[in-house]
């Protein structure tokens, strides 16, 4: 995540997410296949349920990181501070933590996207599951018409496949 580390002299505040993101992050999440993944679903939808697993709380994460880089810049002078003096505050560890995890979360998000690619669905929820991890990958602020197809799609494909149409 080398943002994060860019942005040492940089105005540093946590991204803030549209109301739209949250709305299609929160109403396409449920519809792959319901939060769970059953033993017999096709294995592509699991992979994107990790994917969107991970992607939420990177996003948490990178949240809590930018709050808490913003606190130690104005009340700790971070910035100023020497490695050991960093060390020696509990924020500072904190920091550590979260950019190891995010770290972490990035190596296995690629991985599961590279998994994904060459697969074809095996089911409407498996199509449903790829249309969503699309819509967190296209940033609604960029391409606002192409993320309202795919968030539009995701929700009428899972009310076909759940016979709501």
């Amino acid at each position: 995540m080398d943002s994060r580390r860019k942005a040492e002299s940089a105005d540093v505040r946590a991204p803030q997410l549209s109301r739209r993101a949250v709305l299609a992050a929160g109403s396409a999440a449920p519809l792959v296949a319901g939060g769970t993944v059953a033993a017999d679903t096709d294995p592509s939808v699991a992979i994107c349920h990790r994917w969107l697993a991970i992607d939420a709380e990177q996003r948490r994460l990178q949240l809590e990181w930018g709050t808490l880089e913003g606190w130690l810049i104005t009340k700790r002078n971070w910035y100023r501070l020497s490695p050991d003096q960093r060390a020696a505050i509990p924020e500072g560890a904190r920091l550590a933590e979260i950019d190891a995890r995010l770290d972490m979360l990035e190596v296995e998000g690629h991985a599961l996207l590279k998994a994904m690619r060459p697969k074809p669905a095996k089911s409407i929820k498996a199509v449903v599951a790829n249309l969503a991890v699309a819509a967190r990958l296209i940033f609604v602020e960029d391409h606002p018409e192409a993320h309202g197809l795919i968030t539009r799609a995701v929700r009428d494909l899972a009310a076909f496949s759940s016979g709501g149409k």
